[in-house]
């Protein structure tokens, strides 16, 4: 055999050999979120927060919180405090509580990915504005409180997810 050609027999055995493993070992999927306690950034929103914070109380354990963050200034502008919390849904959707005292504007925009208003709908003797942003399989729920804080539900969880994460926020005491 020729040199040129026993080269290209082993280039193409080694394609071969490749094309076996990528087709013979499956992809890992995406990895399942991991719950997380979110009761130190509750300590500290408590703490720190210059409006009256709001946390969900009685949720049912199938939710399951997946991400928390308290943010001191950044983004939001200096003197702001901002807090995320992720749920992962019994259904395995996700839903987010995003408070803020930030400008509201900007902030709702930003949390619905300029969603597109609907109706407004009323939820425990509050009126919330409602969006969607079908693109990107996003509902969002929001209020601004006149004592300037705002709070926005958000995911791609069912209009009854976010009712109910919406419905279960009560004021943090601290």
């Amino acid at each position: 055999m020729r040199p040129t050609l026993r080269g290209t027999v082993a280039a193409l055995g080694c394609l071969l050999g490749a094309a076996i493993i990528v087709v013979a070992i499956p992809a890992p999927h995406a990895a399942q979120p991991v719950p997380v306690s979110y009761r130190g950034d509750l300590t500290a929103l408590a703490a720190l927060a210059p409006y009256p914070a709001v946390a969900p109380a009685g949720l049912p354990g199938s939710w399951q919180p997946v991400s928390t963050l308290v943010t001191v200034g950044g983004a939001n502008g200096t003197g702001t405090v901002t807090w995320h919390l992720g749920f992962m849904t019994p259904d395995g959707s996700l839903a987010s509580l995003e408070e803020t005292n930030a400008a509201a504007a900007a902030f709702v925009r930003r949390m619905t990915n300029s969603g597109t208003a609907l109706p407004p709908t009323r939820l425990a003797h509050q009126a919330w504005s409602v969006s969607a942003t079908p693109s990107r399989g996003q509902r969002s729920m929001y209020f601004t409180s006149p004592v300037g804080f705002t709070v926005v539900i958000t995911g791609d969880a069912t209009w009854a997810e976010l009712r109910q994460l919406a419905a279960s926020l009560r004021p943090l005491s601290g």
